[in-house]
Order: C-alpha cells, then sequence, then structure tokens
C-alpha cells in the first residue's frame, strides 16, 4: 500500500468522501447537492473532516488528482494532489520540523487564538501572512522568557513571537504572530506523548512518538501536565465555551464553522487528547461507554447521529444545526429549564469517558 507522509501547510484542507466530490470544489460548509435537507448528510459523498495548519497524515491512495489520506487521528478522507506538501520536503530543508538545523531555539507551538493573523513585522499594521485557526500546530523562536538568548528573540517588541512558515521553495520564511495567541501544545510535551499513547493509534501515526510511561510521566518537571481530572475536565468546557456561536458546518473545525464532531474532538484535542472524530465511540480511542446517568462535566453524551459535551445540571454545549440555533449554543436536557430540547432528552443512547 502507499504511504507518503504530508503535512498541512495551508490554514485550513478539507477532506471529501470521494475524489468526485473534492472535484467539484464546493466551498467547506456550502449545501452540496445530493445533501438530506435539513441533515447535511451526503448521500453520494460529502465533506468529511478539515486538517488544520502542522497536522500530519499519509496518503494512501492516489486516484486521477486526488489523493486518498489518513489523518494523524486515523480518520480518512481525499484531497487534491495539489493541496498535498510531503514532510520529506520539508525535512530536506531542515526547517520547521527540526530545530537542531534551524539556527536558533525553537519550540512547537499550538494556536489558542480562535483565529489568528500571522504578519510580516512585529506590528499590527503589517501586512497579513495567513491566518491559523485555533489547534494549528507552528513552530516558534524561543522568547526569552523562556531562556532564550538569541539576538533575535531579544530585539523583538513585547507581545509578539517570530514563528516560521514554508516559503513554497523549500525554505523557510519569518512571520510574527501575538505571543497571547500561542501556547505550549497542551500538557507539555510528556503530557502529549503520553495522551497519543492512550488513544491506541500510535501505530498508525506518521512520525510516531516513543512510548512514555505513566511512572516516568507521573516523574516529569512539569507538574502541571498531570492536572487534576477536575481542572482538566473544567479545561475540556472552557475550551468548548471559545467556540458558543460559531456557527454549525458540516464536517467543520474552526471558529469559522464547526459541527458536532468537531466541537467534541477539538475541545479535547487542545487539551492533548486524542478522540474519534465522529459522534461515536470507538474502540482503540480513550473514550469508553459510561453509564448515562454517572456523566459529568466535560464528560460526551451521544445522540443518533449526534454529540455534545455535557456540562452538569442537565445542561450540555454543542453544534447544532437545529433551524433554531444552527450554531454552537447551549441547551438543557432538563424539561421547564431555559433552552429545553425534548428530542434530545428523549433520543439520548449513551455516555462516553476519559476516566
Amino acid at each position: 500500500m502507499l504511504r507518503k507522509p504530508g503535512i498541512c501547510q495551508k490554514p485550513v484542507i478539507t477532506l471529501y468522501e470521494t475524489p468526485a466530490y473534492a472535484a467539484c470544489g464546493i466551498a467547506v460548509g456550502a449545501e452540496p447537492t445530493g445533501v438530506q435537507p435539513g441533515t447535511g448528510t451526503p448521500e453520494n459523498g460529502g465533506v468529511a473532516d478539515e486538517i488544520l495548519f502542522g497536522w500530519q497524515y499519509e496518503v494512501l491512495e492516489e486516484k486521477d488528482s486526488f489523493y486518498k489520506i489518513r489523518t494523524h487521528y486515523g480518520y480518512e478522507g481525499w484531497i487534491a494532489a495539489e493541496e498535498y506538501v510531503s514532510m520529506e520536503s520539508v525535512g530536506d530543508t531542515g526547517v520547521c520540523y527540526d530545530a537542531q538545523n534551524s539556527g536558533c531555539a525553537m519550540q512547537l507551538l499550538q494556536v489558542c487564538q480562535n483565529i489568528a493573523d500571522v504578519l510580516e513585522a512585529e506590528r499590527v499594521q503589517a501586512r497579513r501572512i495567513t491566518t491559523l485557526y485555533a489547534g494549528s500546530l507552528i513552530w516558534a523562536e524561543k522568547d526569552s522568557a523562556l531562556g532564550d538568548s538569541s539576538a533575535a528573540a531579544r530585539l523583538l517588541q513585547p507581545g509578539w513571537r517570530r514563528v516560521f512558515l514554508p516559503d513554497g521553495m523549500g525554505g523557510l520564511r519569518d512571520g510574527y504572530m501575538r505571543s497571547r495567541f500561542l501556547e505550549l501544545c497542551q500538557g507539555q510535551e510528556r503530557w502529549r506523548k503520553w495522551a497519543l499513547q492512550r488513544s491506541a493509534i500510535l501505530t498508525e501515526r506518521i512520525d510516531p512518538i516513543d512510548a512514555v510511561s505513566q511512572s516516568e510521566l507521573e516523574g516529569c518537571e512539569d507538574a502541571d501536565a498531570l492536572r487534576s481530572e477536575e481542572t482538566f475536565r473544567k479545561s475540556i468546557l472552557q475550551t468548548a465555551y471559545f467556540y458558543l456561536g460559531t456557527q454549525y458546518r458540516w464536517g467543520g473545525k474552526t471558529a469559522c464553522g464547526i459541527d458536532c464532531s468537531g466541537l467534541a474532538f477539538m475541545s479535547y484535542f487542545r487539551n492533548g487528547i486524542l478522540i474519534w472524530r465522529d459522534a461515536a465511540i470507538k474502540e482503540g480511542y480513550p473514550v469508553h461507554e459510561i453509564p448515562i446517568e454517572q456523566a459529568k462535566p466535560g464528560d460526551l453524551l451521544f445522540f443518533p447521529g449526534h454529540v455534545a459535551i455535557y456540562l452538569g445540571n442537565g445542561k450540555i454545549i454543542h453544534a447544532t444545526g437545529h433551524p433554531e440555533s444552527s450554531c454552537v449554543t447551549v441547551n438543557s436536557l432538563w424539561e421547564g429549564e431555559p433552552g429545553y430540547r425534548e428530542d434530545l432528552k428523549n433520543s439520548l443512547c449513551a455516555a462516553g469517558s476519559i476516566f
């Protein structure tokens, strides 16, 4: 089987269920022909998913001018061949993904602002190079607060970080982002390794991560990585609330549009945990079924073709295409409460948790 490692070097790439659908060039979120009204369910293969800048994948199959890919979290779909960027072409320059050859101390950061611009200089009037979305991964030069003593880092204007983007010719170009729009990959690197290990899909990753044992994790310096269950649950809810009011978009994962499983996925991903991208509990991923009555804030509630994040006290936050909201909103499963959804209360079928 064909195995070609790739990396997303656009703000977002749409995955389609079939190459024929990808060829239509329909914008993400458009209502394509053959969609069942009111459901967004493609009858003949539609939008499947989105991947963000810095996310890795592998090519499984080539057909005409399209590639079937598998994402680093195990999801599959089709992209146009022109959107493919090989890991080799990036790695040959020794740039973004090899700090030793970059000429400065670097670290992998995660975009934590829902929508964040990359500018040509560290001032708000500078020309915009591109725009990234929360959850994107980008390499940045360490700042002085993190122990970097390079001249470039010292000369930056306060509140800015120097980041690195591909220049399209096998090299790098500098960009600048507001420091507060970036954060360490959640849970620090050891927590991230352990979280990925728990997801049980490391054998499918492009760049396998060395196994990290629970004892190693507990002995690491990043004590904050060992967040308590309560703190982690609160962080999941906080991340979900970042998307409150975002329009519903089938297959979406950004503040421009997101769907129910996209909201659940991003809320966990931005906190260092990879869960299955669809509205289902899938074997091999960290979410396991629990009794519905035992659900706690941050757990997932499942309905036929739908998933929501439980807030507690009968409330949920979810991305819904319901005509009354069609966005990320808060509803209640308790009769008499504001935002009560009787249809969801009656169709609740399962609950899932990583704990």
